[in-house]
């Protein structure tokens, strides 16, 4: 089945339907046409390609996804793809956002306009794509390299990507990257640029003729910090990709922007929240599942950017997603504060006493280790250590990191408890980060399907959560994305289903969750 939906209805027969003479305004599709078309199995509409257009006003595509089935179709059944995929123009993102100075983190970007959540703040081509493919044979030689000696930065991605700037690139793109933020601008050519320099001059004089294109080594060296500090990991492929404006943004754990991707490695960026003219555009540099995890956790992973976050969720004094159960009544819940000290209990009062904060803080460490090394295929201990800290810990992040382990452990064989460790997952979520996340969307999508399975007389709840899971996905990458497809499609098949929920369930749930067992932002 193809695995692309999107979620337009589709449209019904209608009787005596015109021909092409009859309707000049209709669709001409022709062959190599992208599209958005209905796939039979389940009358959903999926992306592909129009192999060959019949003139009795049907057509046949190629699935995305090279499915075989239910290829031949109406034209009525077939609509374009959305604009909000295809890259804008410089001169129509520039009007959108503006690029300003800032005292506190230099360049940053802002918008011109009010931007209501879920909109489309503007849609922006890459500078480059960088893919081994581009030189097979260079990506070989580097892996070689690095396997026999690692580089110091762990990967040859940044450095393969700047050789292919150096390589591919027109004067000007060059000049777009080489502005981007580095921590240090004079940074000469460092030992790994040394030696892929020198390995390039030994042995791939047919790839780079470096008499004829010599290359400077603290140019690359800037090339390559200006890769690792701008660019994004490519979302299919083992490879990066670097843009022009977005990466002005700045990073803020309570971001201002969402994204995605869109046609031909496009960069789509959307408004998380209201905005008003002249709000900063900002967007998480960290994965959707660290943004649930401690200040001091957070601000750690931040610094491979070489800075320190200094967001409103940073700022706070008190760390809501550090919390211990109270000593004293047992009930309420101490949180940890920014002064390395707990807070009184929210219940009975009690201030904890020097000795027992102590305890509970050498505690924290001792169990955030143990969850960090934690095998989440070996789930009897995973439990064991899940049921000693829910005594200790109330609302802490590792609780949140271990129900995911058991939720995932337990879906398939035990969905009762699978369905509580899910709940849990989704409350402290709101608990503790409440704007919409791709995790929190897919929490709410997978609850519903197990409450459609556990409880199918319950309409009325599974139909809330695929409802929440869509409004959250519409935001976060627009209605017709294919992760928002898949909660539109199940809450359209329950609501018009019989009474007790049941009679499509088997096409909603042939689907799945959109998002799975997926923990990043970006599709």
């Amino acid at each position: 089945m193809p695995t692309q939906p999107t979620v337009a209805p589709i449209p019904e027969e209608k009787a005596g339907e015109p021909d092409e003479e009859d309707d000049p305004m209709a669709a001409k599709w022709k062959a190599g046409d992208r599209v958005y078309a209905v796939w039979a199995g389940n009358g959903c509409y999926y992306s592909a390609t129009v192999a060959e257009v019949y003139p009795n006003r049907t057509l046949m595509v190629n699935w995305d996804d090279k499915e075989l089935s239910h290829r031949v179709m109406r034209f009525d059944q077939v609509m374009e793809p959305s604009e909000d995929t295809a890259a804008w123009t410089p001169a129509k993102i520039d009007r959108r956002v503006t690029v300003k100075d800032t005292a506190e983190k230099g360049r940053c970007l802002f918008v011109n306009e009010a931007c209501e959540p879920g909109q489309v703040v503007f849609v922006e081509k890459p500078v480059q794509v960088a893919l081994p493919a581009l030189a097979q044979k260079l990506w070989n030689a580097m892996q070689k390299l690095h396997e026999a000696q690692p580089l110091n930065l762990g990967t040859i991605t940044f450095h393969f990507a700047a050789l292919m700037s150096q390589l591919l690139l027109d004067q000007e793109s060059i000049g777009v990257i080489l502005d981007k933020f580095v921590p240090e601008p004079d940074e000469d050519a460092g030992e790994d640029v040394t030696r892929i320099l020198q390995m390039i001059e030994q042995n791939l004089q047919d790839v780079w003729d470096m008499k004829e294109k010599p290359i400077d080594g603290k140019r690359l060296q800037r090339l390559v910090s200006a890769w690792r500090y701008n660019s994004f990991g490519h979302h299919k492929e083992d490879g990066l990709v670097l843009y022009n404006r977005i990466s002005m943004c700045a990073h803020s754990c309570d971001p201002t922007c969402c994204w995605s991707y869109g046609d031909d490695d496009a960069f789509v960026l959307r408004a998380r929240v209201a905005l008003k003219a002249g709000d900063e555009l900002t967007i998480s540099y960290l994965q959707d599942e660290d943004l649930l995890k401690s200040t001091a956790v957070r601000q750690q992973k931040l610094q491979n950017w070489r800075f320190t976050c200094a967001c409103s969720r940073c700022s706070l004094r008190v760390d809501l997603g550090r919390g211990f159960r109270c000593r004293r009544c047992r009930v309420g819940i101490l949180y940890a504060s920014a002064d390395n000290g707990l807070e009184p209990c929210r219940v009975c009062n009690a201030a904890p006493s020097q000795e027992d904060t102590q305890t509970l803080l050498h505690l924290e460490e001792e169990y955030v280790l143990r969850v960090e090394n934690l095998d989440k295929t070996d789930v009897p201990d995973v439990e064991t250590v899940y049921q000693a800290a829910i005594d200790i810990f109330e609302r802490h992040w590792i609780l949140y990191v271990m129900d995911t382990m058991l939720w995932e452990a337990y879906r398939e064989k035990s969905l009762a408890d699978a369905m509580e460790h899910q709940r849990r997952r989704i409350e402290f979520h709101e608990h503790y980060y409440y704007r919409p996340t791709f995790i929190l969307a897919w929490c709410r999508e997978e609850l519903g399907d197990s409450l459609q399975t556990q409880f199918p007389h319950r309409k009325w709840h599974f139909i809330q959560e695929f409802q929440r899971a869509y409004q959250m996905l519409a935001i976060l990458c627009g209605t017709n994305h294919q992760y928002t497809a898949s909660p539109y499609n199940k809450l359209w098949q329950a609501s018009t289903s019989g009474a007790n929920g049941t009679a499509n369930t088997n096409a909603a749930n042939n689907n799945g969750s959109a998002g799975g067992n997926t923990t990043s932002a970006n599709a």
